[in-house]
């Protein structure tokens, strides 16, 4: 037995462990790194306010606008999604009649 283990590597997983898969999942999944940032507090707060309105975590609502702004990943909110919904309904009602 070692004295000293060597974490870095290893996996989060929540739960009971069911199979070999999951572990490699989660080995896999893990590519986030530990970093500090000073942030205005008011930038802070708003990005609470948000993420909270969007039922996640600030940082991973942080995390999202950056990776958007960074890498131009945008994705619709759900609120946008319903009304192009909405509108492709009538427009091809409209047509089909």
């Amino acid at each position: 037995m070692k004295r000293n283990y060597d974490f870095k590597k290893g996996a989060v997983i929540r739960g009971p462990i069911k199979s070999k898969s999951q572990v490699e999942a989660a080995l896999k999944e893990q590519q986030k790194t530990l970093t500090s940032i000073r942030l205005d507090a008011d930038i802070v707060e708003v990005a609470k306010e948000k993420a909270d309105e969007e039922g996640v975590g600030y940082l991973t609502w942080l995390n999202k606008k950056l990776r958007e702004a960074v890498l131009n990943e945008t994705t619709l909110s759900e609120e946008f999604k319903k009304r192009i919904e909405k509108l492709e309904k009538a427009v091809f009602k409209k047509k089909a009649m």
